[in-house]
């Protein structure tokens, strides 16, 4: 995909969600596309499946309506009443260290070998060595709570990778960016491939990466609101989905980073709306978003992989082998296949395997019953 049309896409995807998120909602949320649904849609949909970039985009529209029906019916809610908090915090923990993986592998500092599957590449080479420059620095304005400390990393990080000959700002020069580069992917939905079996298996993989990723972070930042709210927040969550697909631009999440307008006193619709509206501005800024080297956001992606991950793990009840064992296979099987769906469907059929066969089948609720059968179909329509 052209990166102009990308970038475009996520600027107006960005703030149509926030937007929506004010007025709709009137939650302080904030909805962006995430890192894991950037890595879904690059080396899942159009990877590994190899789907088109425009047949890929009709996958996510189908997802946001299929997330926003279940939403409306309150099909999601049920969800939340019958999953354990085990397996909804290994989900949450294993997209932590997916990021984690994703940036060292993007970042190169890890390289695939054939003898040891995975391996320590030279950091000294400039690209690792910006990596880990950028992390040192993000980390350290990151521990002593400095505001503005995700924004400033990349800034440093991208001087840094100036120095090394990462970025070549040679032949840099600033031009405002052409809007009809959007065109090739504007309302562009291909659904040829809706009959393949392919198709809807992509589209189940990232229905349960999308609610249950969202649902997740939304329940921990809304504790103390009314159900009210969480579905009002969930149905825009959903509809932002449908716009990303429509506009050419990857899902979207309920952002991590959002809590920091909550702590500031975020607690209305008006602070998502400010930050779509906001975000439109940064039309302008995206020639010098160009310079920013992929070493670079891998640093963030490890740092917010980590906070993920740490945060998620501490709701895992360590101390019944039935509830974590699931978690921590969950969460390795999203790391070493590759695949957030996959991992999770692991961690689903053996929490409910093993608390049957442990004798404690009353842990397992009816609609685990059915979400295991649905993984243990899914697996069997991958595989055979």
């Amino acid at each position: 995909m052209d990166y102009n049309s990308v970038v475009i896409a996520t600027i107006l995807t960005t703030a149509i969600s926030n937007i929506l998120m004010g007025l709709y909602a009137n939650s302080p949320l904030i909805l962006a596309p995430g890192m894991s649904d950037n890595a879904f849609f690059t080396y899942i949909l159009v990877g590994a499946f190899a789907f088109t970039s425009q047949e890929s985009l009709s996958i996510i529209f189908i997802v946001g309506l299929l997330f926003f029906l279940l939403t409306y019916f309150n099909v999601v809610d049920l969800l939340l009443r019958s999953i354990p908090v085990t397996l909804i915090k290994g989900m949450s923990a294993g997209v932590g260290f997916f990021l984690i993986f994703l940036g060292l592998k993007n970042g190169g500092i890890i390289v695939s070998s054939e003898g040891t599957i995975v391996a320590l590449n030279n950091i000294f080479q400039p690209v690792p060595l910006t990596l880990l420059a950028t992390l040192l620095v993000g980390l350290i304005l990151f521990v002593r709570n400095v505001k503005g400390n995700f924004l400033l990393t990349i800034i440093f990080g991208v001087i840094i990778s100036i120095a090394l000959g990462v970025t070549d700002i040679s032949s840099f020069s600033y031009s405002f960016i052409d809007l009809g580069s959007l065109e090739p992917f504007l309302f562009q939905l291909d659904f040829s491939g809706v009959l393949s079996m392919d198709y809807w298996v992509a589209v189940f993989s990232l229905l349960i990466l999308v609610v249950f990723q969202n649902l997740g972070t939304q329940v921990s930042f809304l504790t103390s609101e009314q159900p009210k709210v969480l579905k009002r927040t969930l149905e825009s969550n959903a509809l932002s989905v449908m716009i990303a697909g429509l506009l050419g631009c990857s899902s979207t999440c309920t952002s991590a980073e959002g809590a920091t307008g909550i702590a500031v006193g975020g607690r209305s619709g008006l602070t998502s709306f400010m930050v779509g509206v906001y975000f439109l501005f940064t039309v302008a800024l995206i020639p010098f978003i160009a310079l920013i080297p992929l070493a670079v956001i891998s640093a963030l992606l490890i740092i917010v992989g980590s906070l993920l991950a740490a945060n998620n793990l501490k709701g895992i009840n360590f101390d019944d082998f039935t509830e974590y064992f699931p978690a921590i296979l969950m969460v390795l099987m999203m790391v070493l296949t590759f695949n957030i769906a996959d991992g999770i469907g692991w961690g689903f059929i053996l929490y409910t395997f093993i608390k049957v066969f442990s004798g404690d089948r009353q842990a397992v609720s009816k609609m685990m019953y059915g979400l295991t059968g649905i993984f243990i179909l899914y697996f069997v329509l991958k595989f055979i």
